[in-house]
């Protein structure tokens, strides 16, 4: 009767969000989320969701952005390399204008020792407009290196100012 009961749930939230709602539940299913955040105009969400449950000493995540208007989803970073634990530290940060999405934390292998001045560490930055990425990892990446340069001149919706500065 439970696997009945539960079946009926995801059949009726399929049906109720849509589509392209179930293809995102299937392709994240066993995945929780970490944090969220709007962007400034609250039109797009972007999502850092991690396995479930975590086993190991490293973890992975993945990051997306959800598009409300229509409930396209893009996956940024479908699954990360090994990361350090615990999870929980990583925000996300929206420029101004909302073109810019900054993927910051406590716990990642990077390459560059950049650290914010509340010793937070910059590890992604896209740009929506282009699709362009850039990622601060100790691991290669099919994504091209970030740069504090990069992220010093976009206007985050909050303080995002390197240590020393």
């Amino acid at each position: 009767m439970r696997r009945l009961a539960i079946w009926s749930v995801v059949v009726a939230t399929s049906v109720a969000l849509g589509s392209g709602a179930t293809i995102g539940l299937q392709r994240w299913r066993g995945w929780r989320t970490t944090t969220t955040r709007l962007s400034p105009d609250e039109t797009i969400r972007a999502r850092l969701f991690e396995p479930s449950p975590a086993w190991g000493l490293d973890r992975n995540f993945g990051l997306r952005l959800e598009y409300l208007a229509d409930d396209r989803v893009v996956p940024l970073i479908p699954r990360s390399e090994d990361q350090g634990r615990p999870e929980g530290t990583e925000r996300l940060i929206w420029s101004k204008d909302g073109a810019w999405l900054l993927l910051v934390g406590r716990h990642f292998y990077i390459n560059d020792d950049l650290f914010l001045d509340n010793g937070d560490q910059p590890y992604f930055l896209h740009h929506l407009a282009t699709g362009r990425s850039w990622i601060n990892s100790a691991e290669p990446s099919i994504f091209p290196p970030l740069k504090a340069e990069q992220v010093r001149a976009i206007e985050f919706t909050e303080p995002v100012r390197f240590r020393g500065e």
